[in-house]
């Protein structure tokens, strides 16, 4: 009998192969470029736990193996080693920027990203490595799959039947090796630092999210996560009935003998706000508010580090879940019973307006998904589109004149009478930095006018520097913004004593985060942006203007407090319902305070003092930290994080209390 003999192009096994070479380099390079270090301070070139990087490459080098064509093989072999080439560049960007890397909840802001991305954002070291790499690569796997003419010979055997058990093998092998990498993670010493110590808990929900890249690498990262954020497992009875306990256990009641109960409510979102937009000259009215005014309470231990929807959101909830998108939250049944607008609300009888106020579109970050009244709870959201003044707003980074839209939603954002709560957002003091904003020109000669006086009290009054040369226009640009944000607050403070609102209405200033714009913030601080451990870049402005708070005296906090103290602390002044459950921070004005953290949802936990990645290993800021500062620390993050991961559940599956407080 005559045996058939079939030749089989080496291409179909070297196009795999080679893919899985080239996968393992580029995350190689992509390591060591970021310097990444393990907390032994030693200097990684591959994940920690390397099999979940290698089994998804043989999974997918597999999938290559088994398609048949040479074409279709290679179009595959591209376009997963382009995604990693990509994903590279992306990650090197966004780490070098903000120490945070590409997650899929990040993906949802990609309009948003994508429209305040500039130049000066990109890591060109990173970009111009990775081309290198990449180009080496394609050019070497086109070589070798066009000059690779040789063939083996398969005998007795099915083509299909030999290419499909070998493609199982390959799938098997790659299972396994996830199967046996995940058995062998790290687990808890003790339950109370689980979460620090366990590889096994950080694999389940990936809180600490650099951490998690450096330990699973690339694909091990990836993959997870993406069953993370697609897989909704069951929860059990029992398990709802403990986040529904969770929920009651936490709530406060209201405080009628509260000193600002029944009073108006302002809260002004600061964008970009810094200690070095307020000076004497070009911001008289902020300089008198933060120095000088008996109606002030000023935070000088303020510190915060997130995006800016993440900083409003913490704001308005007391704490945002990371990977559950409000409007899924919603829709899932959750109610957000103890959000800002809610609570104020339902705090009295009295009927009360509440408003949103931002001179951006309504649907940058989804804000007319999230913001109304049956999710976040706004009465009204007033925006660009109900900008009727004399200005047009055009392209992203030429924002109307602030005082222009202020001046136009006046009384949206003040109304003449009953009871109010108007949240606004400002934009004009955003960035980027590295251009003339035509209609700040008039800001730009104020700037001019004043310098001489201005450099000088700069100089002597300030720890900061004024940057030489091109950077020293970004700080002209940013200081015109700040002119701009100045009569803002100065129209504001009019207004109500004008409607003679002013003795029963509050305004809570707080910044989101520094201005890091074309890396303003570390050369007017003369810090180094990839020192990310040094917390004095995180510290911005927070301040009160309030009669009946400040009592005559312009008073000044130096407890260390952040972002998520905020709405604890309004609650205690205005006596609202809260949550402590729900809310991470306490009232600045408690002796609580002492247990306040801040946790970035970019990267990094941190007190003034104290830094950490992933709560195990931290960094302090000077001699005067002790053992039991450190340890004080670790105990409140793992309270953190604790409380964090029943948060998310109860935004993932709509968990509501059991008792219904203040609807």
């Amino acid at each position: 009998m005559k045996v058939k003999i079939k030749n089989v192009s080496w291409n179909r096994v070297l196009i795999p192969l080679i893919f899985v070479l080239f996968a393992i380099i580029l995350e190689i390079v992509n390591f060591s470029y970021l310097g990444f270090a393990n907390s032994s301070g030693n200097i990684m070139i591959l994940p920690t736990y390397f099999l979940f990087d290698l089994s998804i490459i043989l999974i997918i080098a597999g999938i290559i193996y088994l398609v048949y064509n040479k074409t279709a093989s290679l179009i595959l072999f591209y376009f997963f080693i382009t995604i990693q080439f990509l994903m590279n560049i992306v990650n090197s960007t966004m780490y070098f920027i903000f120490g945070d890397i590409l997650s899929y909840e990040l993906l949802r802001l990609g309009a948003e990203a994508t429209t305040a991305l500039t130049m000066d954002f990109v890591d060109w070291g990173g970009v111009f490595l990775n081309i290198m790499i990449y180009s080496i690569m394609i050019f070497t796997s086109i070589l070798l799959v066009k000059f690779n003419k040789k063939t083996f010979e398969i005998k007795n055997f099915s083509k299909v039947t030999l290419f499909l058990a070998s493609f199982i093998f390959i799938e098997a092998m790659g299972f396994s090796l996830f199967q046996i990498q995940q058995s062998t993670l790290a687990q808890a010493t003790s339950a109370q630092t689980e979460i620090e110590t366990s590889d096994e808990y950080l694999w389940k929900n990936f809180q600490f999210k650099i951490d998690a890249f450096k330990k699973f690498g690339f694909y091990g990262f990836y993959t997870k996560s993406f069953i993370n954020y697609i897989f909704k497992e069951n929860l059990t009875d029992n398990e709802i009935e403990e986040l529904q306990n969770f929920i009651d256990d936490g709530y406060q009641e209201g405080n009628e003998d509260a000193i600002l109960y029944g009073d108006n409510l302002i809260v002004i979102l600061c964008e970009s706000f810094e200690w070095y937009a307020v000076d004497p000259y070009n911001t008289p009215t902020l300089y008198n508010l933060l120095y000088q005014n008996e109606n002030t309470v000023v935070f000088n231990e303020f510190y915060a580090r997130n995006r800016t929807n993440y900083s409003e959101g913490i704001v308005l909830l007391g704490s945002v879940p990371k990977n559950i998108f409000i409007p899924s939250a919603a829709e899932s049944g959750y109610n957000f019973e103890y959000s800002l607008p809610r609570l104020f609300e339902h705090s009295s009888s009295d009927e009360v307006t509440t408003s949103y106020i931002h001179g951006n579109f309504e649907n940058f970050y989804d804000r007319n998904l999230t913001h109304g009244e049956e999710y976040i709870g706004f009465d009204n959201l007033y925006t660009i589109e109900d900008y009727t003044g004399p200005y047009v707003y055009t392209t992203f980074n030429k924002w109307i004149p602030e005082i222009s839209f202020v001046e136009n939603q006046i009384d949206n954002i003040i109304p003449d009478e009953g009871r109010f709560l108007s949240f606004y957002a400002t934009l004009s003091t955003h960035g980027p930095y590295d251009y003339n904003n035509p209609n700040f020109e008039e800001y730009y000669q104020i700037f001019d006018d004043n310098y001489e006086n201005f450099s000088v009290w700069f100089e002597q009054n300030t720890n900061y520097v004024i940057p030489e040369g091109k950077d020293f226009e970004l700080f002209k640009h940013y200081k015109a913004a700040s002119i701009d944000f100045d009569r803002v607050v100065e129209k504001l403070i009019k207004t109500l004593e004008e409607k003679g609102r002013d003795d029963d209405t509050s305004i809570v200033f707080f910044a989101d985060h520094n201005a890091y714009y074309s890396d303003l913030c570390y050369k007017v601080r003369g810090t180094e942006k990839t020192d990310y451990e040094n917390t004095y870049n995180y510290n911005i402005p927070m301040f009160i203007y309030s009669k009946k708070l400040a009592n005559g005296n312009h008073v000044e906090i130096e407890d260390f407090c952040n972002t998520y103290d905020i709405l604890p602390t309004i609650c205690d002044l205005y006596g609202l319902e809260s949550n402590s459950n729900l809310f991470h921070g306490y009232s600045i004005f408690s002796e609580e305070i002492k247990n306040s953290i801040f946790v970035s949802n970019l990267s990094g936990i941190f007190t003034n003092k104290i830094y950490s990645l992933n709560i195990s290993d931290v960094a302090t800021m000077d001699d005067s930290v002790t053992k039991e500062d450190i340890a004080h620390f670790k105990e409140i993050a793992n309270r953190f994080y604790r409380d964090q991961e029943k948060i998310e559940k109860i935004y993932r599956y709509g968990i509501n209390g059991t008792k219904n407080y203040i609807s």
